[in-house]
């Protein structure tokens, strides 16, 4: 009985002994990490906000070795923290061809990103950080859609396609935008359109063309689409550029013109809207006895207007 009792009291000094040589041990640690110390550490670089006249390809370092000031907790704490500074490349300058950061933006940068507990002692200085930077060349070319539609029967794009934008401005180096004639969209096509329509396509960028870039992405086209009808009208054939002292026949002296449009539109559509020309100085070999027509007016807010029969015969007499 007497042995246990003194086993026990034995675990209980060992295990009091352990608290207080911990207790100890900790208010050593946090003694120390209230100290303040100096220390080096490296930081990876971020570059952001490079000028738009200028594509970046690349600088003379990813990390810089910089010297610091603080508190052992606050060091603590920043070790567990990415260790990334961004560095903003609107503060270049240029010396000859070479475009460099000036220290004291380098500097100034750093601190501003640092923690207020944290104080910045000083900064590796024994490379400037260069950059390679290279003019940038601007164009605006059209924008060619390959967008595809069929129409449902007796339904037809009313007024035209509208594409926004029509032109984008690219930009990169010089030998790669001369190579530029047109941006074209992705192909769709879209089968038996009834309704208004409005899509986005994408543009295509050419691979090879790695460092050029475009002011947008995808063009917007839509339309309108509306049901039509059907019209076919008689009109009077006129012969034009005929000489004074000639006379003209043509078989047929009317010709049927086909409009499609809205049945509200093609209601009041009357023959006398249209003119129906055959020029005679279009006639080459006086030997043929046909004539060219040509559609030259024709009533607004329809869709299509076209001559049924492109030529007619004709008997020319002097008087």
């Amino acid at each position: 009985m007497v042995k246990k009792t003194n086993n026990g009291l034995q675990k209980r000094k060992v295990k009091i002994f352990s608290l207080f040589l911990l207790c100890s041990g900790l208010a050593w640690f946090v003694s120390n990490l209230s100290e303040q110390y100096t220390s080096n550490t490296s930081y990876k670089l971020d570059y952001v906000n490079v000028p738009d006249s200028l594509l970046f390809k690349g600088s003379s370092k990813d990390e810089l070795q910089v010297k610091l000031q603080s508190s052992g907790f606050q060091f603590l704490r920043n070790n567990f923290s990415p260790r990334v500074i961004q560095l903003d490349l609107s503060y270049i300058k240029k010396r000859g061809s070479k475009y460099y950061l000036p220290q004291e933006s380098c500097v100034s940068q750093i601190e501003a990103q640092l923690p207020s507990s944290i104080s910045l002692v000083d900064v590796d200085n024994t490379d400037t950080l260069y950059f390679a930077l290279y003019k940038l060349y601007s164009k605006k070319v059209p924008i060619i859609s390959r967008l595809r539609i069929d129409y449902a029967q007796n339904y037809m794009l009313d007024g035209s396609l509208e594409m926004k934008p029509e032109h984008v401005t690219i930009f990169g180096p010089k030998n790669e935008i001369d190579t530029i004639r047109n941006v074209r969209t992705s192909t769709v096509n879209k089968k038996d359109v009834k309704d208004d329509f409005s899509v986005n396509l994408a543009l295509i960028k050419p691979k090879a063309l790695l460092d050029t870039r475009y002011s947008s992405s995808e063009v917007a086209i839509s339309g309108k689409v509306a049901r039509f009808s059907e019209k076919i009208l008689e009109v009077a054939v006129e012969v034009t550029n005929l000489d004074q002292d000639m006379e003209i026949k043509t078989f047929p002296n009317k010709v049927s013109v086909l409009c499609k449009g809205k049945i509200e539109s093609l209601k009041n559509v009357k023959a006398a809207d249209f003119r129906v020309v055959a020029d005679y100085n279009t006639v080459k070999d006086t030997k043929s006895s046909l004539i060219t027509l040509k559609l030259v007016n024709k009533p607004v807010g329809l869709f299509d207007c076209k001559i049924m029969e492109k030529e007619v015969e004709y008997i020319l007499k002097r008087q």
